[in-house]
């Protein structure tokens, strides 16, 4: 059974985020936690509880996908148990890579936070140096929270065309959108041991109805919205995009070994499409990649030849599962 919290924040929704996160790490003794800081791109892993102040899930940048650097850092504690913090394609990632790659997932305490977008690399670098501190980015990012965000034409396409911003699927979950942060936020979890423990621990209000429509709502809006921009990319690429599975084969072949969206692919770290004895990727591999795909983006981010690889790939992926589903 989900348990909800409303939770007050004082103004200040990062700092409870990160309370929060403190009180787990030590409650359940973790060997260590995993997340990008606030001065690192990468995701790293930190060992001690005191630097929770570095964990800003609401900074708008991903350059890489968490969810590829998890089996090293099961790896490091063979014994331990390990917190990670994601994003929701991230989240969506680790469970298809736990899948195919039996990664024990029981291991890990996953925290998850609403996505409210992230910007291209060199975007984010602008706009932080015009705001003079890249902090304000994430925080600007917050006060529009209520709304569902900033304008969206503004981000990476994965973001502009994202399945689902919102947090959901881990052992823990924080939802921003469509609430007043300053306020309150949305805490969540199905996991016993968590609600256990936080349970008492958090400053709650009382659970208001109203609140919970309205992000209902907005997240409704967003969740169309990145349908119609799905089918206005599509649309307007049509002409010159693979249309289908055995194009876009066709496509990579012409790559050649170039492979740089199978290395930045989460699914793909120890799991590449493997090709015939004639140099031709697999359809049963890329097929099960299409359909696995996550749609973080971190392939067209990394494409030296700056193909629509999101656009591309949803399409298809559309078409994968459509084909896949069973017949009335």
């Amino acid at each position: 059974m989900n348990t909800s919290w409303l939770v007050e924040t004082h103004g200040d929704p990062l700092g409870i985020l990160q309370n929060t996160i403190k009180a787990i790490w030590e409650q359940l003794d973790l060997d260590a936690f995993m997340f990008a800081a606030n001065g690192s791109s990468k995701p790293r892993l930190f060992t001690e509880w005191q630097q929770v102040g570095e964990i800003n899930p609401f900074k708008p940048l991903m350059t890489q996908n968490t969810a590829k650097h998890v089996p090293e850092a099961i790896e490091n504690f063979p014994d331990g148990r390990i917190g990670v913090l994601l994003k929701p394609c991230e989240m969506r990632a680790l469970i298809k890579k736990g899948e195919r790659e039996n990664i024990p997932l029981d291991r890990l305490l996953t925290i998850c936070a609403d996505c409210l977008g992230t910007y291209p690399l060199e975007d984010y670098q602008w706009r932080a140096d015009r705001k003079g501190n890249p902090e304000r980015l994430a925080w600007e990012s917050l006060h529009f929270a209520r709304q569902g965000g900033i304008a969206s034409y503004r981000f990476r396409s994965a973001c502009q065309s994202c399945r689902t911003p919102v947090a959901q699927e881990a052992n823990l979950n924080f939802g921003v959108i469509g609430l007043p942060v300053r306020r309150k936020i949305l805490v969540q979890s199905q996991d016993p041991q968590v609600i256990d423990r936080l349970g008492g621990a958090l400053p709650l209000s009382e659970n208001d109805q109203t609140l919970m429509e309205q992000r209902d709502i907005i997240i409704s809006k967003i969740l169309q919205r990145g349908s119609q921009t799905r089918q206005r990319l599509g649309d307007s690429l049509e002409s010159i995009l693979p249309k289908d599975l055995e194009a876009l084969m066709l496509q990579f072949e012409q790559c050649g070994e170039c492979r740089e969206c199978f290395n930045n692919c989460p699914l793909c770290t120890a799991d590449y499409p493997a090709k015939d004895e004639h140099g031709s990727y697999l359809r049963e591999d890329v097929k099960e990649w299409m359909v696995s795909c996550a749609g973080c983006g971190m392939c067209e981010q990394a494409c030296p030849n700056h193909l629509p690889l999101v656009t591309i790939f949803s399409m298809i992926r559309e078409q994968l599962i459509q084909s896949i589903q069973p017949t009335c």
